[in-house]
């Protein structure tokens, strides 16, 4: 008779992970308990300065209305966003309830101190980096979220998801990131390119939820 793993409530179940390169992340990380995740530190901590940093700008319309398009960004789960060619969810870690949700689990509405992990294909899965983030700000006024890079990763920067109501009734979500590594190459050659693709991927996949 096969026995099967149990694990503690403490215990990140990673046969629920369904990417390598974010279970190699659990790994490296330490980030084998849940008790981890609350000392996962974002790079926008403290006064940030950024002036050397990199800025990349891209700009979406939605022919909806704000309160319709600003609903489905904190309604949809990650696992529906970070889907597809370039984007894969590997779960998500909640400051507020202290609890990881995997890719099958309801993931709750978007709200600050959830922390993301996901899998970004990058050449076709030759090259699969793990990449997390941290919701830093949810903002019902003003219509914006704000991301922030965890501390340690390739990047350092934050990105900021805004959403702008236009004079026809439609809406424009512009997403702003502002980013640097250790590396010129990267910052300059590839991160615009290869960002530019994923952010894509990731806002289409909202809009086939309006469009549903």
């Amino acid at each position: 008779m096969q026995s099967s793993k149990i694990f503690s409530k403490d215990q990140i179940d990673l046969s629920k992970i369904r990417h390598k390169a974010v279970k190699k992340f659990i790994h490296t990380k330490g980030l084998l308990q849940l008790s981890s995740f609350a000392d996962l530190i974002h790079s926008c901590s403290g006064k940030v300065d950024i002036t050397n940093y990199n800025r990349h700008l891209k700009t979406f319309s939605f022919n909806e209305t704000i309160e319709k398009v600003w609903n489905a960004y904190k309604t949809i789960g990650p696992e529906e966003t970070c889907t597809g060619s370039m984007l894969g969810f590997g779960l998500q870690y909640s400051r507020r309830n202290h609890i990881v949700t995997y890719h099958e689990d309801d993931h709750g509405t978007i709200e600050v101190g959830q922390i993301i992990i996901l899998n970004l294909n990058l050449l076709w899965n030759v090259a699969c980096i793990a990449v997390g983030h941290e919701i830093t700000e949810v903002n019902e006024n003003e219509k914006f979220i704000k991301m922030c890079y965890l501390e340690g990763g390739a990047s350092k920067g934050y990105q900021f998801i805004r959403l702008k109501e236009m004079e026809d009734g439609s809406t424009q979500v512009v997403h702003e990131t502002f980013y640097k590594s250790n590396s010129d190459f990267r910052d300059k050659r590839l991160y615009p390119l290869l960002h530019g693709r994923i952010v894509t991927e990731f806002h289409r996949n909202v809009e086939k939820r309006l469009m549903a």
